[in-house]
């Protein structure tokens, strides 16, 4: 399964995800959110996935009536610790906002690009819910959502919302999605050339060599 931090496995379906199909996907995503009523008071986004669609449904809801509030916009910094034979651990290292200001009545909307294990949106989110924000208040949204219909212990915490979601088995997950927008680690040297180099010849001497 892809968690953040994961080496790429050579058996995997690798799927190149251009930065500007996230982009309109994170408006499309953002219109859903304003019609469903959930105007947040705070963004939350998990980086560093969550910040490029993070920031384009931020822009989103500076153009949009809100209701004359504005959305406030912050991070977090969190990493996922996974070691074969052990559960995996969260450490979070940081937000630029802190829960602790958040009160009861506060609407909260956290991102992440990829909700997979679902453990470190569900730490972040259990965080929040212990300030006293309900579950009601609190809306998870990602890009892409994999849902394990034979996993033995699901998470408490879904996502509400989502551009994607990909249904399977825990046994026949062989997808790796690569975000075009945000990530360069486990490349060969054939997916540079043919998603990179190709468009942008300059870009060879930049990541086959970097200083």
């Amino acid at each position: 399964m892809q968690k953040n931090g994961a080496q790429y496995s050579c058996h995997m379906e690798k799927e190149f995800l251009p930065y500007d199909v996230v982009r309109n996907n994170a408006f499309k995503l953002a219109h859903a959110i304003y019609h469903s009523d959930f105007i947040p008071d705070v963004i939350y986004v998990s980086l560093r996935g969550g910040a490029y669609i993070g920031n384009v449904i931020s822009e989103y809801f500076k153009i949009v009536r809100t209701k004359g509030r504005p959305v406030y916009y912050a991070a977090v910094v969190a990493r996922s610790y996974f070691n074969p034979g052990t559960p995996e651990t969260i450490k979070v290292e940081g937000w630029t906002y802190s829960p602790d200001y958040l009160r009861v009545g506060d609407k909260v909307l956290l991102i992440d690009d990829i909700f997979d294990s679902g453990v470190t949106i569900n730490f972040l989110a259990n965080i929040i819910l212990e300030r006293g924000i309900p579950r009601n208040d609190l809306k998870i949204a990602v890009h892409d959502y994999k849902y394990f219909y034979d996993k033995p212990e699901q998470q408490a915490i879904q996502p509400d919302f989502w551009c994607r979601k990909h249904t399977r088995s825990i046994y026949d997950d062989k997808q790796w999605i690569h975000y075009m927008s945000h990530e360069l680690v486990g490349l060969t040297q054939d997916e540079l050339e043919q998603h990179y180099f190709e468009s942008d010849p300059e870009l060879k001497a930049i990541l086959t060599h970097p200083l």
